[in-house]
């Protein structure tokens, strides 16, 4: 396993990497093409196609924000011989969303099942949830 987590590890960094810089075609190769995506706001994608698509339609305000975000591998756990499920944390400071004043540092996790196609590691489905900011409300 330990070759596959530093290959795994790559994958990420390519992720991330490609995110970070948009360039979704490149960064949907990384998923299988019948992945399923959920977003940290609940839509569910269920291909590299819809994935890709859905991702690729952000304003260009939230674009140049981009390089603000990070990601790091909390956990990389093997279920059976070919699949592993890993744990990120994402950070994005200071995210400031269109029409909005100010900006705001968000979180996140990421859970991923990767699976071994043809020798080669990818993406199955992730989910994305944000750990600050959606549940935010006042006790009366």
């Amino acid at each position: 396993m330990h070759d596959d987590a530093d290959v795994i590890r790559k994958l990420l960094d390519r992720y991330t990497e490609l995110w970070i810089q948009h360039e979704m075609q490149e960064w949907g190769q990384l998923f299988t093409e019948d992945c399923d995506f959920i977003t940290h706001r609940g839509v569910w994608w269920r291909s590299r196609e819809d994935n890709v698509r859905g991702h690729e339609d952000v304003p260009e305000s939230v674009l140049a924000q981009k390089k603000n975000y990070s990601q790091t591998i909390v956990d990389i756990q093997p279920l059976a011989p070919g699949v592993v499920l890993i744990h990120t944390e994402w950070i994005w400071p200071d995210h400031v969303l269109p029409g909005a004043t100010a900006g705001e540092d968000r979180r996140g996790l990421i859970t991923a099942v990767l699976v071994q196609r043809s020798g080669r590691w990818l993406i199955r489905a992730a989910h994305n949830t944000r750990l600050n900011g959606l549940d935010d409300f006042a006790i009366q």
